[in-house]
């Protein structure tokens, strides 16, 4: 899967809005893509499907729109508008599991950390220059 491909399959998450030209404010490594891809599904599954009422009242949660989805400090950053605390937790734990992969090949194993910029990948990666720059150690 391609990050385009991404992008076309959740069209209502991902739907272009001012300030964003071209989607400029999507990117993310590729060995994350099926992480936010089983996220972004959960997602908008979620939105579709469940149904509340109080005193009566049918309501339904909001569609949430990604703002912005980044790596930054070898860590997945997903911003929204409209997430309500079942969304957020959605988005938690696909954070917590693209900070315990290769972030160029999808690897649990043999991780470490970069500095400079901060990547989370493994030694092999590493080694063949497709990780971020600096000294590598490993993770624990």
């Amino acid at each position: 899967m391609t990050l385009q491909e991404l992008i076309q399959k959740y069209p209502k998450i991902f739907e272009n809005y001012e300030g964003n030209p071209y989607g400029v404010n999507w990117e993310a490594p590729k060995a994350w893509l099926p992480v936010i891809d089983d996220m972004c599904g959960a997602i908008q599954q979620y939105i579709d499907t469940v149904v509340w009422y109080k005193d009566g009242v049918e309501s339904r949660p909001v569609q949430v729109k990604c703002t912005q989805m980044k790596e930054k400090w070898g860590g997945l950053r997903f911003y929204t508008r409209g997430a309500d605390d079942t969304v957020e937790g959605m988005i938690s734990m696909a954070t917590y599991i693209c900070r315990r992969m290769c972030e160029s090949c999808g690897t649990r194993e043999n991780l470490g950390i970069t500095n400079g910029w901060v990547s989370i990948c493994c030694q092999n990666c590493y080694d063949a220059g497709k990780a971020g720059g600096g000294d590598w150690k490993p993770k624990n």
